[in-house]
């Protein structure tokens, strides 16, 4: 029934949402809002579906939400929004962050809100337009632990909301969508990818067929070059942070990655500094999706990773007025790059 609610308080607001936004950057724990008389739940819903945190209210908690700002501390832009509305952030057990709204105590806040994706805001110049990117969630299944993918281990949202502070400066968002069950194309390729973690199998081999084994099982999408994909495996050998796959149309991207620096579990989780790692590599594959190769210019989103200098671990932030130009045009297409699909000549 809550939901039904929310798509009824979604269409009453849809007037008013080409001008209302909630952007969040993870790294420095602030946001951006513009919001203009929207219900809480909807207001409520936004945030959710911009950070990723657990969400709960009070039931039957109502009040319109407006305000203008940019740049404020978390906690300060939930209290200027919700006014005398309660609220508090907790910490989640798995990683990331609960936020409560009440108004007695917090125990009363026991209904979780849905998330509510944004609209694209509109804007008089379509140069400077932001431009707004629907992602494809697709967790692979499978028999073979290598392989198989567990959507409750990994939240996306946050890691879209930090490669998202990155492509800030070209004005292009993406927006995840909800997360579907996706079956290997070749079976026998699943057994070929899985015998690629055997002690005995030499580096050198892994590293010469893990891509042909790869394509085999992931399949080719009918409208590939028309829509954005991420598809989410459990791990991979030669331990990639994820990989763009041209002819496919899709990211690749592993579960479990870097794992000697994170929990004991392996996988990446909200707020760790290798989550913020993970989002600069999802940043810079959704870089190749949208056209921009490699480039030797350190501190640049787009560096080879062989030619990366420094600690740590991940590539650079920054982009040129090219690498955005670039971006930008293959973004106003609606889809990545794949050669001779989008576009259609050319490789």
């Amino acid at each position: 029934m809550m939901r039904w609610v929310l798509m009824i308080l979604g269409c009453m607001a849809s007037d008013a949402w080409s001008a209302n936004q909630v952007v969040w950057y993870p790294k420095a724990r602030t946001f951006d809002l513009r919001v203009k008389d929207v219900p809480l739940e909807v207001f409520l819903g936004m945030i959710k579906a911009e950070t990723g945190w657990e969400v709960k209210v009070e039931p039957g908690l109502q009040q319109i939400v407006s305000g203008k700002f940019r740049n404020k501390p978390a906690a300060d832009a939930i209290r200027l929004m919700l006014g005398r509305v309660r609220f508090a952030f907790l910490p989640r057990l798995e990683g990331g962050t609960r936020l409560l709204v009440y108004a007695g105590n917090t125990r009363s806040a026991t209904q979780s809100v849905v998330a509510v994706e944004q609209a694209a805001a509109d804007d008089e110049n379509p140069d400077e337009a932001l431009i707004h990117l629907p992602v494809k969630i697709h967790y692979l299944r499978s028999r073979y632990v290598s392989i198989n993918a567990d959507a409750k281990l990994t939240n996306l949202r946050p890691l879209f909301a930090g490669a998202n502070e990155i492509w800030g400066q070209g004005k292009v968002r993406f927006a995840a969508g909800r997360p579907e069950q996706l079956s290997s194309a070749d079976a026998a390729a699943e057994k070929e990818f899985a015998d690629l973690f055997k002690p005995s199998v030499p580096s050198a081999y892994v590293r010469l067929h893990q891509s042909r084994i790869l394509h085999r099982m992931i399949p080719n999408f009918p409208d590939r070059g028309k829509v954005f994909r991420i598809i989410v495996l459990y791990t991979m050998p030669d331990a990639f942070g994820a990989v763009y796959m041209p002819k496919k149309g899709v990211v690749l991207m592993p579960q479990v990655k870097f794992a000697g620096l994170i929990d004991k579990g392996g996988v990446w989780k909200d707020g760790s500094p290798v989550f913020f790692a993970q989002s600069n590599i999802l940043a810079h594959e959704l870089g190749h999706a949208l056209g921009l190769p490699h480039v030797a210019t350190q501190g640049n989103l787009m560096i080879d990773g062989r030619l990366r200098e420094g600690s740590g671990v991940g590539p650079g932030t920054k982009l040129t007025e090219k690498q955005i130009k670039t971006a930008r045009a293959q973004g106003k297409t609606g889809g990545p790059r794949v050669p001779g699909i989008n576009p259609k000549t050319g490789d």
